[in-house]
């Protein structure tokens, strides 16, 4: 088996009876996925909590400011004292849109939560399809609850832009599972205006057109490595051009690295990551609910890795966990972030998914329900706690 067999495209469901079937089956997954972000807002709502204001803390109060005032060098808001401490780190997908919602008359703060749960609503749609493609209807129901009480699923509630990126990077991993690598580009080109974490997403379709070398990939047809070399040089172009922007407005040609520097995240060696969390380890009392979990969350998704492999899913899928995965681990600052950081790596869950469909039904519901509720006395935690999900 050569590595181009291995990242060759599943079949899609063609026909008028398999898009219907992939309508209804989109229908009922983003239904119960709704179902599971009602329940968390109503036991906010009901143990006191309030709209919008709760659900728009700490980066959507950042992306409500860029869409009402823009961008800014430095920030004198939000407490930063690094020379290069800006709302630039802020990337433009989702102050866009909230933008465009505002000038309808909605206020900052509603414009940007409601352009947020618009965007997790259309990726947990691309969730439920992109697990439909792998192990069909069930599954990519299952798929998209399993998503909606993933660690740190209560951002799935927010004003964050974690949802536009999903969607537009699933459906480029959608698109590479049915082998139409340049839409697959395209659509990480649009993710990487969402948030910097399309990096995983832009070194895989490079991968790919790797695969694709003569050398390594006998019997790949020559029109299907040029599709794959678009989809390579297509995917990184939307980070560029941002990047490129921050660089213009700094007057620095690493003004972006120089931003994130500024805000204390950055990348390093795996045991720093470790001495991190060590520091944190001795607080008193210990804070189960951000650290402690959150370190359980990373040691989850290497243990779903190895089930992926395991149970033989799509190259493509695990390779793109694998790398959101080496990212999230080498990322420096922002420990009681990362089972947010891993939020993107949904096809995780697949192993998961096809093992709940052999399941007798009343088994799985229970277990939805079980984990439904963890995941939102967990977000209902988050939420009024005091760190950043």
């Amino acid at each position: 088996m050569t590595v181009a067999t291995v990242v060759a495209p599943s079949v899609p469901l063609t026909g008028g009876r398999g898009r219907m079937s992939a309508i209804r089956c989109v229908g009922i997954g983003v239904g119960l996925w709704l179902v599971q972000r009602l329940a968390v807002v109503l036991t906010l709502l009901i143990g006191g909590g309030r709209l919008p204001d709760d659900l728009m803390r700490w980066d959507g109060q950042w992306y409500a400011r860029v869409a009402t005032d823009g961008y800014h060098l430095p920030t004198t808001t939000g407490g930063g004292s690094h020379p290069w401490f800006s709302d630039l780190a802020f990337f433009p997908g989702l102050p866009a849109a909230a933008r465009l919602l505002h000038l309808c008359g909605l206020s900052g703060t509603w414009a940007t939560l409601i352009a947020g749960w618009a965007g997790f609503v259309l990726a947990a749609a691309v969730v439920t399809l992109v697990g439909r493609q792998v192990g069909g209807p069930r599954v990519g129901i299952l798929l998209v609850l399993l998503w909606g009480v993933a660690p740190r699923a209560v951002v799935e509630s927010l004003g964050y832009s974690e949802g536009w990126f999903i969607a537009a990077v699933g459906t480029g991993l959608l698109m590479g599972l049915r082998g139409h690598w340049g839409r697959a580009g395209l659509a990480v080109c649009v993710a990487g205006l969402f948030r910097p974490a399309v990096v995983p997403a832009v070194v895989l379709l490079g991968l790919v057109w790797v695969a694709s070398w003569p050398v390594l990939g006998r019997g790949v047809p020559a029109s299907q490595r040029r599709h794959r070399l678009l989809g390579a040089v297509l995917a990184p172009c939307g980070i560029v051009a941002y990047m490129a922007l921050v660089a213009f407005r700094t007057g620095a040609w690493d003004g972006y690295f120089l931003v994130q520097r500024g805000w204390g995240s950055t990348l390093g060696w795996s045991n720093q990551v470790f001495r991190t969390a060590a520091r944190m380890w001795p607080a008193s009392p210990y804070n189960w609910a951000y650290f402690g979990l959150v370190a359980a969350s990373v040691v989850l998704y290497v243990l779903l890795l190895v089930a992926m492999f395991r149970t033989r899913q799509s190259l493509l899928l695990c390779g793109y966990v694998a790398l959101i995965l080496l990212l999230t681990v080498f990322s420096q600052g922002y420990f009681h972030s990362k089972a947010r950081f891993m939020l993107p790596a949904f096809p995780a869950f697949l192993p998961v998914a096809q093992r709940l469909e052999r399941m007798p039904r009343w088994i799985t519901v229970l277990a939805l329900l079980v984990l439904t509720g963890l995941s939102t006395w967990w977000s209902i935690s988050v939420l009024t706690g005091r760190y950043s999900p």
